[in-house]
């Protein structure tokens, strides 16, 4: 049986994508300070040579990192809520597990995103890729919260543009921190404190809903 030779585009976006994980787990280990391009090439298994042909610049190098971050936030989530039989309260519950288990699992995806976020002040290249990452979990949250002062459990008051920059920075600053699971428990239960209607608002939905 005659053995076919794989394809060379395969091959080299394999090895695209291992530099560029090597480079991930150099940043997540050690910060941008750890991101030498010798050591990236070891922990792939490739020379210098090799690695400067996929990316001839740290920067090249760095903006695929980006990329590479932003695929897995995508990709990965926690377990699906149970159902609360509101749309928006199922999204913010699946928010806090979202966040539970990246605090709990991948660590390292929010230790990379913070370097990048701040990489990405100085440089626009690597702004590019993140701040449409932001900008998409921004309009989601946006969305769900508009959905739950329509349904009555979310305040009628809330201004969901500055709530949702608000809600990504308690969230992204309680993954980002080094906290303990009840802290972060705490936190999770003041921000629903914060987005939840009151109970006179509740008992005011229930009744026009009853009324004939």
């Amino acid at each position: 049986m005659v053995e076919q030779e794989r394809d060379p585009s395969v091959a080299g976006e394999d090895r695209r994508q291992s530099l560029v994980r090597a480079a991930f787990d150099c940043i997540a280990a050690g910060g941008f300070e750890g991101l030498r391009t010798r050591s990236v090439a070891e922990r792939a298994g490739v020379n210098i040579a090799t690695l400067h042909y996929y990316f001839p610049t740290k920067e090249a190098l760095i903006a695929g990192v980006a990329e590479y971050l932003a695929s897995r936030f995508i990709a990965l989530h926690g377990m699906p809520v149970r159902s609360t039989g509101s749309a928006a309260l199922d999204c913010l519950h699946q928010e806090f597990a979202d966040a539970r288990f990246y605090h709990a699992k991948h660590p390292d995806l929010s230790a990379v995103m913070l370097e990048l976020q701040l990489r990405g002040r100085r440089d626009p290249a690597i702004r590019k890729v993140i701040d449409p990452l932001i900008g998409h979990w921004r309009a989601g949250i946006e969305r769900w919260m508009k959905v739950g002062i329509v349904e009555g459990v979310f305040r009628r008051d809330l201004d969901v543009s500055a709530g949702s920059t608000l809600f990504v920075s308690a969230l992204w600053g309680a993954t980002s921190l080094a906290l303990s699971a009840g802290k972060l428990e705490q936190i999770f239960e003041e921000v629903s404190r914060w987005l939840l209607a009151s109970a006179a608002q509740l008992e005011s939905k229930r009744n026009r809903r009853t009324k004939p």
